[in-house]
């Protein structure tokens, strides 16, 4: 009897550290690696950034790509039929299994951004930061190099972010 106890004492000794250390390695430490960790063609990056004013619109990153789609400077998606019909648009027949298509919860909705590059043809973009003025979304965006563009002679970055908020009735794309 008194070895059964202590074995039923090492067992959930066992496993209360193995949880303990499991809650330590995904729970507080899991993907704070990946925060520094720039997006390539079609990694999805998931860190959230805000704008520095008072009304902080927040967002993340869904998708970035680049295809030639028919598609105007930016476009607003409220509900999973429009981002279907969108992800069927930049459906790559090559492969078998397409990218998730994300979810939105209420409130959120997604922002696709296909700017017109002036600066660099073989470009990407990088958004700088988004603001809100009387129900239109401000965002700021630079253009950056991006050798695997240049490599594959890439002319048309696709954006795609996820933001919470009401959607606005407009988007004005601000270049620095």
């Amino acid at each position: 009897m008194k070895y059964l106890h202590l074995l039923i004492n090492i067992f959930l000794m066992k496993r209360v550290f193995l949880s303990i250390f499991l809650l330590l390695l995904f729970g507080l430490g899991g993907g704070s690696a990946c925060k520094g960790l720039s997006a390539t063609k079609n990694i999805v990056e998931t860190e959230l950034v805000m704008s520095k004013n008072n009304n902080e619109i927040k967002f993340s990153e869904v998708r970035r790509l680049n295809k030639d789609v028919p598609l105007e400077e930016y476009t607003i998606l409220q509900s999973f039929e429009q981002t279907l019909k969108l992800y069927s648009l930049m459906e790559d027949k090559r492969f078998s299994r397409s990218q998730p298509i994300p979810t939105l919860s209420e409130n959120e909705f997604l922002l696709v951004l296909k700017p017109i590059l002036k600066k660099q043809q073989y470009g990407d973009i990088e958004i700088e930061r988004i603001e809100e003025d009387k129900s239109v979304l401000k965002v700021y965006y630079k253009e950056i190099n991006n050798e695997e563009y240049l490599l594959n002679k890439e002319k048309n970055p696709v954006l795609i972010l996820k933001i919470e908020g009401k959607a606005p009735s407009g988007v004005k794309l601000i270049t620095s």
